[in-house]
Parts: C-alpha cells; structure tokens; sequence
C-alpha cells in the first residue's frame, strides 16, 4: 500500500475518534447543568470555545447531516455532500495530530 494511502486511512481512523471525544467535551462545557459548564464571558474563552469547535466540528457536522437524512429536510445529493466534508474535515484534524506526534 502506498505511504500517502496509508496516512491518510490512519489520519481518517485518528480523526473520526478525536473529533467525537471533542464533541463530547464541548457539549459538556457548554450545558449549563454540568459541572464542567464554562461560561463565556471573555474574548479569551470564546477563543478557547472556538479552538474547542475546530476539532469538534465534524463529529457535529455528522449528526447534523444524520438528522438532515433522517427528517429529508434537505436533498440527498446535500446530504451526501455533509457526510464528505465531515470525512475530510475528520482526516484533516488525524492528519494534524499524526504531524505534531509521529511524522
């Protein structure tokens, strides 16, 4: 298998798992139940929030597009469209985190 495939695949199955955990993090962060509830009240958290976002967007952008498909609020071409962002969006922050430890 050729190197550039192989990174890829990996930074794809790094991704996937990464973006999750973060989604995770930002819905803890921002329920106002939580106890980890970080309320945005400076310039420097909604920074943090946005870097936060960065590495959760596409977990959140798939169940946008799951829930989309789901109800048929919009066109299946869109959907699949959603569905293919989230994948590159998902090798792109692997690819990030492969570059900073491994390569």
């Amino acid at each position: 298998m050729p190197e550039i495939l192989q990174t890829l695949i990996f930074a794809l199955a790094i991704g996937v798992p990464i973006s999750g955990a973060a989604s995770n993090v930002f819905g803890l962060i921002m329920d106002d139940s939580s106890k980890l509830h970080f309320p945005v009240r400076s310039e420097g958290r909604r920074l943090a929030i946005v870097g936060l976002l960065l590495f959760a967007g596409p977990h959140l952008l798939f169940h946008a597009a799951n829930r989309a498909i789901r109800t048929g609020d919009t066109a299946p071409a869109y959907t699949f469209l959603y569905f293919g962002l989230c994948s590159l969006w998902s090798a792109g922050v692997g690819y990030i985190v492969l570059a900073v430890f491994f390569l």
